[in-house]
């Protein structure tokens, strides 16, 4: 399919599927280059794309997302890697939250100083 399809049924734009593209997220291996040089990026690529929204949503970043990528297809990830990884993303988690409850209690301190 190409770009604009993708666009469409992934729902991102096509700004954001050239930087993903462009970072390795989404890779050669899922792409083919046509005769009039057009891509033609592989059903696989949506899978790929939800993948990566799914670990955004999760609070993993772009880079992290990546590795997890390549080591999954690697065939290198192994379940005490995929614990390590996740109570990595449980201590980060906790500690925004921490952040953030730190902020709520200064703005309520300033709201009650008014």
């Amino acid at each position: 399919m190409r770009i604009s399809e993708l666009a469409t049924r992934s729902g991102l734009s096509i700004d954001t599927l050239r930087f993903y593209e462009k970072k390795g997220l989404i890779d050669s291996t899922l792409i083919q280059r046509q005769r009039n040089n057009y891509r033609d990026y592989a059903d696989a690529t949506l899978e790929r794309i939800m993948l990566i929204r799914q670990g955004k949503q999760l609070g993993f970043t772009l880079a992290e997302i990546q590795t997890l990528i390549h080591e999954f297809e690697a065939d290198r990830i192994t379940e005490d890697r995929k614990r390590t990884i996740i109570h990595q993303k449980i201590h980060q988690i906790d500690e925004k939250i921490a952040e953030l409850q730190a902020m709520k209690q200064y703005l309520l301190a300033k709201i009650d100083r008014l």
